[in-house]
């Protein structure tokens, strides 16, 4: 049995970080979980994350800024950056950087679903499928 993806969660707000990680721990995802740029890049020095989640506001950088410093390290790994306001200069910018954009609130399936897709997206789902097949 493959071992289950690990995710990165970034939420500056505690509320946000915990329901994200919650949700994503239910189904079958290991996470961990940062509340800033900086222990992002701490964590992302040391292991290799599936997947990224970031919130586009993350105090003097964004999620943007992190997907660009993890894409050396990390080039196969997964991204999506939330925001609450809409702003199609950074939706391009992240599509660019191959992430994807999401605006929240998001519905907790949808969240999931966007997980999947970005792990078939950059080739990481042939390493064992997604950890939702035993939910269905």
């Amino acid at each position: 049995m493959a071992s289950p993806r690990m995710v990165l969660v970034v939420y500056a707000d505690p509320d946000d970080r915990e329901r994200t990680v919650v949700l994503l721990e239910t189904a079958g995802y290991q996470v961990a979980a940062a509340s800033n740029f900086e222990e992002a890049k701490q964590f992302l020095a040391s292991e290799a994350p599936d997947v990224l989640i970031t919130d586009l506001r993350l105090g003097s950088y964004n999620g943007l800024h992190l997907v660009l410093r993890s894409r050396t390290d990390h080039p196969e790994m997964a991204a999506l950056v939330t925001s609450r306001f809409p702003d199609p200069v950074l939706e391009a910018e992240a599509e660019r950087e191959h992430a994807r954009f999401l605006l929240r609130p998001i519905a907790d399936e949808a969240l999931l679903d966007a997980i999947t897709n970005s792990l078939a997206a950059s080739g990481r789902a042939a390493h064992g499928g997604s950890p939702r097949a035993d939910l269905h």
